[in-house]
């Protein structure tokens, strides 16, 4: 069940915390004093371990002496060496009595039984006695353990063995529990025969049960243990890999201290946190007060009542938040208006802003109320912010949006859309009207743009139609408005209304974008050639490389069409390597098929700021084997200017790499003489508009007159393109122009075509 009291869950929190730290604690020291009785045990174990070793070293110390003490003994030696058996076991049994041996056997040299209190086959063989591995040494014989030792009797030579042993059984097990601290059992581990042991019987009575594991015994006895192999002795003598020493302590007794201290612990713990549980519960009422008065302020705030104040009478944290919800209370509103207003207006101009604009037009459509939409564009202000910064631009909207306030009547509704974009709406306004108001604007604009004594040159350009004949939707309206505007660019005109059929254009142009990119990845461009002729004797010197696309739902789309776009939407690289690729497979086909041609290639602004673009031409030149003096690359005086630094760098570099650079369309452009004399140009390109129609236009004949002397002063190759009469060629050919194409020729041919052209051509020419 969720709780949703905050007092509840501060109180559950404070007991969640407390009882949390309690038990990690509790858990911490439980484990500790855990493992540190395990480490307890087993050390008290292994001293006992060393206890015993020790002590069993002793006792082997004492059957030492006291056998050497019988094999020294005169008599007893002379009852050896003379045989009296009577002698020798008279003196063994008195020497037995005295040192309170168990075990006496007396064997000759090579081991045979002289005399003995047990059969001397039940020992280990002569040579493991007296291998000389320890002084006394644990055996197992008929069932007991012994802990014996073996000595020469000399006289002087060697003439008998003595082995004496004390017994180990249960009364040497308990003497070695008050000496080691430790209960120590000798046994079988395989047949769970106990031989000695200090343990009770009933403890003796489930280890020496063979139904239960020797391990599980232990743990249901609770006792901590450890168990010695009896060959891990090194005294020991049996092979017998199962006999074991049972070193074992009672773990409840041995713990007992870490038990106590546990319990101790719980018993803190449970008062610590009974303690924290009433702290937590005081606390909670304390804190839960004030925070229920601030909970109804808040919900007063929410619905809207501003008017009851919030006190709250406290010194501490508390009184301050109060204070700040009044603060708050008292500040609302107006940051209600403020979030308002941002959210209907341009913060720059203080214009209404996009999302007035359509909540404004949709109500307006809604009403069947006829009116007009005027969108009003600001051309090429990128440029102006680009070129004198965002401070200066952001000025300049709000000297537009203020003249626009004042050159526009009270009946139109202004506002901003984005960016350079501003609208005007007017209900209920007429053609006339609208056309007025267009007037008013224009001249209104066209007066000088001053900012701190500088003057700006800024064009205007304005799309207006109706409503809501033309759109019944804001986005439609709006949509129109702006293909109106950009076609006022293209015209060259400040205001163009709108017409049917404007949307076919817009709606072609997002077809070309969309169709453009698998074009170009499915190859379904095609490449045309127009040759290059000599103007003075008409021989073929090349061919400029003229892209065409024949789309089977648009149809034949013009270069101008597509090209403008491919630069807008990033797709004129790939355009550009296609372009190269199949110009230069086709131009390496005619060379190896003895046709010495050159090649001309048009590049875009884009095109010269594509870092890789040097790299991939001498490459594409290098494979095919194309030297890069029979390739001419062609760039407009508009692309050198968009960037004349990057591209005056770049045209340097292809011309470094041995490609030959011209200036297409040339005097149509913004390059001056100072940019043209930086330029690394091989051949100036004149623009078809000033040939096509110099043999009636003194003003054409004289531009290119003087174009072509300063060309051939600064000894460079002039290309005149556009010759469509032969009258124009015999003019060319007297103002000394070295290159001429044109329709008068031919017309941009496909490859087969041109190649046929071509071979007539040159069949027919002089």
């Amino acid at each position: 069940m969720m709780i949703k009291s905050f007092r509840s869950r501060l109180l559950v929190s404070f007991m969640t915390l407390a009882g949390a730290v309690l038990i990690i604690s509790l858990v911490a020291v439980w484990l500790a004093t855990s493992q540190q009785s395990e480490r307890t045990l087993e050390r008290e174990l292994e001293v006992s371990e060393r206890v015993f070793a020790e002590l069993m070293d002793v006792r082997a110390q004492q059957l030492q002496q006291a056998a050497e003490v019988l094999t020294t003994d005169f008599g007893f030696r002379e009852a050896v060496a003379s045989g009296d058996e009577n002698t020798i076991i008279s003196a063994l049994i008195n020497h037995g009595e005295r040192i309170g041996t168990d075990l006496i056997v007396l064997q000759s040299p090579n081991g045979e039984e002289i005399a003995a209190t047990h059969t001397s086959q039940l020992l280990p063989s002569i040579e493991n006695l007296t291998a000389g591995k320890s002084a006394a040494q644990l055996v197992l014989v008929d069932d007991e353990i012994f802990q014996i030792v073996t000595v020469p009797v000399r006289a002087p030579d060697l003439i008998a063995w003595a082995t004496l042993g004390f017994g180990v059984d249960d009364d040497f097990a308990v003497l070695m529990r008050q000496l080691t601290h430790a209960d120590i059992t000798f046994m079988n581990r395989q047949q769970r025969n106990v031989f000695a042991s200090s343990l009770d019987e009933e403890i003796l009575a489930q280890i020496e049960d063979p139904a239960i594991a020797l391990n599980t015994a232990l743990d249901n006895l609770n006792l901590a243990a450890n168990v010695s192999g009896f060959n891990d002795i090194q005294y020991a003598l049996s092979n017998d890999p199962n006999l074991v020493i049972l070193f074992s302590t009672d773990e409840f007794a041995a713990t007992s201290e870490f038990v106590t201290l546990q319990q101790q612990y719980l018993v803190i713990a449970l008062a610590t946190l009974i303690f924290a549980v009433l702290l937590a519960m005081i606390t909670a009422r304390k804190i839960n007060q004030p925070v229920a008065s601030l909970t109804r302020a808040a919900e007063q705030l929410g619905a809207g009542d501003y008017n009851q104040p919030i006190t709250l009478q406290r010194n501490d944290e508390f009184g301050a938040l109060g204070a700040a919800f009044e603060t708050m209370r008292q500040g609302i509103s107006q940051r209600e208006q403020q979030i308002m207003y941002q959210l209907q207006h341009d913060l720059l101009t203080g214009l209404p802003n996009r999302v007035s604009l359509r909540d404004y037009l949709s109500r307006a459509i809604q009403s069947k109320q006829n009116g007009y939409v005027v969108l009003l564009n600001v051309a090429r202000f990128g440029e102006v912010n680009d070129r004198f910064g965002q401070q200066v631009g952001d000025r300049l909207l709000q000297m537009i949006s203020q003249r626009l306030r004042d050159s526009a009547p009270e009946q139109w509704w202004i506002g901003r859309l984005a960016g350079d974009e501003f609208v005007l709406i007017g209900e209920g306004q007429s053609e006339p009207q609208t056309k007025a108001l267009l007037r008013d604007v224009e001249q209104t604009l066209s007066q000088p743009w001053w900012l701190d004594e500088t003057s700006y040159l800024l064009e205007f350009r304005a799309g207006y139609l109706t409503f809501p004949n033309i759109g019944d939707d804001a986005d439609s309206i709006l949509r129109r408005a702006q293909i109106c505007a950009r076609q006022a660019k293209q015209r060259n005109a400040f205001a163009v209304a709108y017409e049917h059929g404007m949307d076919e254009q817009h709606l072609r142009r997002l077809q070309i974008v969309q169709a453009l990119p698998s074009a170009v990845r499915e190859q379904r461009l095609q490449l045309h050639y127009q040759p290059k002729v000599n103007c003075n004797d008409g021989r073929i010197l090349g061919v400029e490389a003229l892209l065409r696309w024949r789309d089977e739902h648009l149809g034949v789309v013009r270069p101008d069409e597509f090209i403008p776009l491919a630069e807008q939407t990033g797709e004129i690289n790939r355009l550009t390597r296609w372009v190269c690729t199949a110009a230069f497979d086709q131009l390496q086909l005619w060379h190896e098929q003895g046709l010495q041609l050159a090649l001309a290639i048009n590049l875009s602004a884009l095109d010269l700021q594509w870092p890789d673009l040097v790299k991939f031409l001498r490459e594409a030149a290098q494979k095919r084997g194309l030297s890069p003096q029979s390739i001419t690359l062609e760039v407009t005086e508009s692309a050198v200017m968009v960037e004349p630094e990057q591209a005056i760098k770049r045209l340097t570099q292809l011309r470094e790499a041995g490609f030959k650079i011209a200036i297409d369309d040339y005097g149509t452009g913004y390059a001056s003489l100072a940019q043209l004399k930086r330029l690394p140009v091989d051949e100036l390109k004149l623009d078809r508009s000033f040939i096509q129609d110099i043999a009636n236009s003194h003003a054409d004949l004289t531009i290119v007159r003087s174009t072509l002397a300063l060309a051939h002063e600064l000894q460079l190759t002039t290309v005149a393109e556009g010759i469509e009469e032969e009258s124009a060629w015999q003019i060319l050919q007297q103002l000394g122009c070295d290159t001429v194409q044109g329709y008068y020729f031919s017309r941009p041919l496909a490859a087969t075509q041109f190649e046929q052209w071509l071979r007539d051509y040159q069949g027919v020419s002089p």
